[in-house]
C-alpha cells in the first residue's frame, strides 16, 4: 500500500442523498485504507466542505447519472463504486420515464463506466421494493436470494429497482446479495472488500 496504508479511491453516487450522506460519513470513520472519497450527486451539499479537514481527500463531483460522460469521468480511477443514486417515488408522483431514466439507465451508465475504466468493485444499493410486497399483497418474510417470491410490480419505482438490480447481476454473471445490496467485482464475484 502507498501513502501510509491509504490507497483506495471510493466513489459514492447519490452521496448527498439521505442514505448517501450516511455512507459517506461512515466511510470516513470506518475505512482506514481510504485515500480519496468522491461524492457524486446532482445537487451537492454544503456540508461536504467541512469533510476536507481530515487525512482523506473528499472530492465533490456535481453530475448526473443519466449522462454517461459525467459518470465515466467520476468513476475513472476509482477502486470501489457505491452506487446509491436513485429516484425514490413510493407515491406515484414522478413521471415513470424519469424514474426509468434515473434508476435503470443511470445504473446501466454506472456499470458501463466501471467496465470501461476497469473499476474493480461495484456495490449497488437496491430496495426492498424490488422484491415486494407485490401487488397481490403477499408479504416477504426473512428471505434471501434463493427464496421464491412471486413478484408482480405495477408501480414504476419498484419495477425500476428490480430492473436495475437485474442489470447489475447480469453484468457480474453471478447472483449475490448482501445486506440489501447487489455487489459485483470486475471479472468475478468476491465477498471480501478490496485488499
Amino acid at each position: 500500500m502507498t501513502d501510509g496504508g491509504r490507497d483506495l479511491v471510493y466513489l459514492v453516487t447519490g452521496g448527498c442523498g439521505f442514505l448517501g450522506e450516511h455512507v459517506v460519513r461512515l466511510l470516513l470513520e470506518q475505512e482506514p485504507r481510504l485515500r480519496e472519497l468522491r461524492v457524486f450527486d446532482l445537487h451537492l451539499g454544503s456540508w461536504l466542505e467541512a469533510l476536507n479537514s481530515g487525512p482523506v481527500q473528499v472530492t465533490p463531483i456535481q453530475g448526473d447519472v443519466t449522462r454517461s460522460e459525467d459518470v465515466v469521468a467520476a468513476v475513472a480511477g476509482a477502486d470501489v463504486v457505491l452506487h446509491i443514486a436513485g429516484l425514490v417515488d413510493v407515491w406515484g408522483l414522478v413521471d415513470p420515464e424519469v424514474i426509468y431514466r434515473v434508476n435503470v439507465k443511470g445504473t446501466q451508465n454506472v456499470i458501463e463506466a466501471c467496465v470501461q475504466t476497469g473499476t474493480r468493485f461495484l456495490v449497488y444499493t437496491s430496495s426492498m421494493e424490488a422484491v415486494g410486497p407485490n401487488s397481490k399483497g403477499h408479504p416477504f418474510y426473512r428471505g434471501n436470494e434463493d427464496t421464491h417470491y412471486e413478484v408482480v410490480h405495477t408501480q414504476p419505482y419498484p419495477r425500476s429497482k428490480a430492473q436495475a438490480e437485474r442489470l447489475v447481476i447480469e453484468a457480474n454473471g453471478r447472483k449475490a446479495t448482501l445486506h440489501g445490496c447487489t455487489c459485483w467485482q470486475l471479472g468475478s464475484w468476491a465477498p471480501e472488500p478490496p485488499p
